[in-house]
C-alpha cells in the first residue's frame, strides 16, 4: 500500500513539474510550426503571442529567441538581430537553446561583445524642473525597440505619504510634485503591453531643504531700556564718600542755627540802642524854647 502511494506521489510531482515548465500554448504552437518548417505560420503565432498573451519574462526570452530563429530561416538578418538584442537586454548571460544554429549563436555572442557584454539597459529615476515646477521623471535608457510598452511611476508625497501615480506609453513618464519638491520615495517599472514587469527601480525620499541665506543686512538688536535708579529691581553700587566730605556736610547743616542766633542778637541790640538813645535825648533837652537836634 505504501509503495503504491509513493508511486502516485511521484507521478503527481512529475505532472506538476511538467505543467510549470510548459510554456504558453501559443508559444508551443509556434515552436511546433518552426520544427515543421512552416516559418510563416510560426512567425504569425509568435507575433500574436507577443501582442496579446500574458507572458512571463522567461516566456518572453523563449519567444524572442525562437522568433530570431524564424527570421534567420526566412533570411531576415535585421529582424533576427533585433530579437537577439531583446534577449540580451533582458538577460545578457542567457544561453541559447539547442535549436539555435551556429550562425545565430555567433551573431548573439558578437552583439554582446560589441557592447561590452551587456546592452546597458537601465531604468533611471531622477528629479527634474520644468518651467520652474518640480517633477520626478522615469525613463529607460539603451532599450531595444518595441521591448518596453509603457512606464509606470508612483511617488509618495508628504505629509501623510499620499500616493500619486502616472502611467505613460513609451519609455518615459513623469509626475508633478508639490511646490516644495519634497517626496517620500518613488518607484518605477518598465512593462510590456500586458503588464509584465521587465525592469524596475526606486529612489528614496528627499530630505527637507535648508532655507536659503537671507541677503538682507542683519537687524541690530534693540538697546536695553534704561531703568530709573529708584527701581528696587536694579542693583546699584554704593558711592564712596571720603572722610573729608562728611564734616563739610555736617558744617553746612549746622550753619543756619548760628545765623538765626546772630540775627536775633543784632535785632535785640538795635532795639536796646534805640531805646537808650531816645531816653538820653529827652534828658538833655533845655528847658527854654530853643530847638536842639541830638543823635
Amino acid at each position: 500500500m505504501s509503495t503504491k502511494l509513493g508511486i502516485i506521489g511521484l507521478l503527481g510531482a512529475l505532472c506538476l513539474l511538467s505543467t510549470e515548465a510548459k510554456a504558453h500554448y501559443l508559444l508551443d504552437d509556434a515552436i511546433a510550426s518552426y520544427e515543421d518548417a512552416d516559418f510563416r505560420a510560426a512567425l504569425r503565432t509568435f507575433n500574436l503571442a507577443a501582442r496579446d498573451a500574458d507572458l512571463s519574462v522567461e516566456e518572453l526570452l523563449l519567444l524572442f529567441e525562437m522568433r530570431a530563429l524564424v527570421h534567420h530561416a526566412m533570411g531576415n538578418e535585421t529582424a533576427m538581430l533585433r530579437d537577439l538584442e531583446r534577449v540580451g537586454a533582458l538577460r545578457p548571460r542567457h544561453q541559447l537553446g539547442s535549436l539555435a544554429p551556429p550562425p545565430v549563436r555567433r551573431a548573439f555572442n558578437d552583439m554582446l561583445e560589441a557592447n561590452g557584454g551587456t546592452l546597458g539597459v537601465e531604468l533611471v529615476i531622477e528629479e527634474k524642473v520644468f518651467d520652474g515646477k518640480p517633477f520626478v521623471v522615469a525613463r529607460v535608457e539603451q532599450v531595444p525597440k518595441d521591448l518596453v510598452h509603457h512606464i509606470g511611476l508612483q511617488c509618495r508625497v508628504p505629509p501623510e505619504g499620499r500616493a500619486i501615480a502616472r502611467t505613460a506609453q513609451g519609455t518615459r513618464a513623469r509626475i508633478a510634485l508639490p511646490e516644495s519638491g519634497a517626496h517620500q520615495g518613488c518607484d518605477a517599472s518598465a512593462e510590456t503591453r500586458r503588464g509584465t514587469v521587465l525592469f524596475s527601480a526606486s529612489i528614496e525620499g528627499t530630505r527637507p531643504k535648508a532655507a536659503p541665506p537671507s541677503t538682507k543686512p542683519p537687524v541690530p538688536a534693540p538697546m536695553p531700556t534704561p531703568v530709573p535708579a529708584q527701581s528696587p529691581s536694579v542693583f546699584q553700587m554704593p558711592k564712596y564718600q571720603g572722610p573729608v566730605d562728611q564734616p563739610t556736610t555736617k558744617k553746612k547743616k549746622k550753619k543756619w542755627p548760628w545765623i538765626v542766633a546772630v540775627t536775633a542778637v543784632a535785632v535785640a541790640g538795635g532795639v536796646t540802642a534805640g531805646v537808650l538813645l531816645s531816653k538820653s535825648s529827652k534828658e538833655s533837652q533845655p528847658a527854654s524854647g530853643g530847638v536842639t537836634v541830638s543823635w
